[in-house]
């Protein structure tokens, strides 16, 4: 997966299914993953100035607004020149009028065209969003967005614009996973859209979200872009990075700040509500929450809508830092623990391990540590994929004895003055969350350099308890007969482990004839 995977679309470093790429457009190219602000000229607090002060390269607006409002004035003009702007320009076709008031008087072609002759960088066709509906009338949106799309071939296949294909179907898996299988064979298209989720964003409902992108992902062409319509919050963007997602659109920021909300990683907040601000943007550490509830309101939306700005930056900028570490998960978890519903949306991304295993990279070139925080921990796919190697493919050397000894925390799986053994008995480390660590695997991603908490939660250490078992129970199949478990005196988790230990211990002594002895170290 990583290198070049086509003309137009680059990918330079993964995490998960996460990726840093690079998009080439004819006015220049955009590192993904990237925001696009919603700007609308008719009413724009924030200048076009300042988005691009903050760090956006790349804007989105409505096409179907600007034919209504402005129509020939910008085909003259180009859109670059109308908007005072020589970055990147998407452009949405008005299906999102749609969506909201049920029809909009344009048809394909006029809005194709319109948008290929005001010089778009990114058009999107006129899809038919789905929203939140019953089945039957998602079926219908999936097949007109379809049939539409298929339709605009001819108009699309020379043009310069990369245009968007919609995928739709709601919260309908089913259809959602139909939609994408056939855009996926269609060509001309550059980018894919993954539709319709506004209504689940705005209720929270984080793990539907979750659940459509997947369906999306998991049957469309992975060489190229998808952008994910309407999501505008920090809370959201990282999971959907995870799951392969490279572009965002909202107007978020400036709706918010409208209604005097501040954004953070948590939630959007009141004004009203806060005394101090927890942020170091050029709004924020000169300013006091006190100064801005002060003064006139669109001094105040301007303001706000800058915060806002910074807050989606620095968590897309986040993102691609902690892709770059390979530490993608490590940062999931931290954003679980910002809201209950990015709780809910870690939960349901574990389910989709099969998926995300795909893209794992081997190693990475700059190789960091993993940390370890809680239960969530156990779900990282990187440790999922090790463990299951340990238990399923890896083969373990001609003995009759195997000694454990456990690595302390922060500390590489080295031999040491504690560490006793012969040479013709087989030597394991094992460790909370990676389980367990033969000998000659040590130093391999991801066993170098972990740590862990002191105290651990219960489901840890009763999965490190299994995963010791079911590797003792491997190697009793192969034809050890003897077993030694060393643990460390002081650790808190010990005790716990030794009784979980013994209960697998008197099953492998039962089955196999085995003996298994657990001793005792000086932490």
């Amino acid at each position: 997966m990583i290198g070049r995977v086509g003309l137009l679309f680059e990918v330079r470093d993964i995490d998960l299914a996460g990726r840093i790429g690079r998009l080439v457009t004819k006015s220049g190219t955009i590192e993904t993953p990237a925001f696009f602000p919603v700007i609308d000229p008719r009413r724009q607090e924030i200048s076009v100035e300042e988005i691009v002060g903050i760090g956006f390269g790349q804007l989105i607006t409505n096409a179907y607004i600007l034919l209504k409002t402005y129509g020939a004035e910008i085909l003259e003009k180009g859109i670059h020149r109308f908007l005072g702007f020589d970055g990147i320009v998407m452009t949405d076709s008005g299906a999102y009028q749609l969506l909201e008031y049920g029809r909009i008087d344009v048809d394909q072609e006029t809005i194709i065209k319109y948008q290929e002759g005001i010089g778009s960088d990114i058009g999107v066709i006129l899809d038919v969003p789905t929203g939140d509906v019953g089945k039957k009338e998602a079926m219908k949106t999936v097949e007109e967005t379809i049939k539409r799309a298929r339709e605009a071939l001819h108009l699309i296949e020379s043009s310069e614009t990369l245009w968007v294909l919609p995928i739709q179907g709601g919260k309908h898996l089913d259809l959602v996973e139909q939609s994408a299988r056939i855009a996926a064979s269609m060509p001309h298209y550059r980018v894919y859209g993954i539709g319709s989720p506004t209504v689940f964003l705005e209720r929270y409902e984080y793990d539907t979200v979750i659940d459509i992108i997947h369906a999306a992902k998991s049957n469309l062409n992975p060489a190229l872009p998808t952008h994910l319509f309407g999501a505008g919050h920090p809370l959201i963007i990282p999971f959907a990075v995870a799951l392969g997602v490279d572009m965002f659109d909202s107007a978020s920021y400036i709706l918010y700040a409208r209604d005097g909300r501040y954004m953070t990683r948590f939630g959007a907040t009141p004004l009203e509500s806060l005394d101090y601000f927890a942020c170091n943007c050029p709004v924020c550490s000169s300013r006091t929450p006190g100064d801005l509830r002060e003064m006139e309101k669109n001094e105040r939306t301007r303001l706000l809508a800058i915060h806002n700005l910074y807050v989606i930056k620095n968590t897309i900028e986040e993102v691609k830092q902690h892709i770059r570490e390979g530490r993608l998960w490590e940062l999931l978890e931290a954003y679980a623990r910002s809201h209950p519903r990015s709780l809910d949306a870690l939960y349901r991304l574990k389910n989709y391990y099969g998926y995300i295993e795909k893209f794992l990279p081997r190693t990475k070139p700059d190789v960091r540590g993993v940390r370890f925080y809680g239960e969530e921990s156990l779900w990282n796919p990187k440790l999922v994929r090790y463990k299951r190697y340990v238990l399923e493919g890896y083969r373990a050397p001609q003995a009759a004895k195997a000694v454990f000894y456990p690595l302390e925390r922060g500390e590489p799986c080295v031999l040491n003055k504690k560490t006793t053994y012969k040479k013709e008995e087989h030597l394991a480390f094992y460790a909370p969350y990676l389980g367990v660590i033969p000998s000659d695997l040590c130093g391999i991603y991801p066993t170098i350099h972990s740590s862990w908490p002191k105290n651990l939660a219960e489901p840890v250490v009763s999965d490190l308890s299994k995963t010791l078992t079911q590797y003792m129970e491997k190697l009793a199949v192969q034809g050890y007969k003897s077993f030694d478990i060393f643990l460390f005196k002081g650790e808190p988790y010990s005790r716990l482990l030794e009784e979980k230990l013994r209960e697998g211990a008197r099953k492998i002594i039962e089955k196999h004839g085995a003996t298994v002895n657990i001793g005792f170290l000086d932490a």
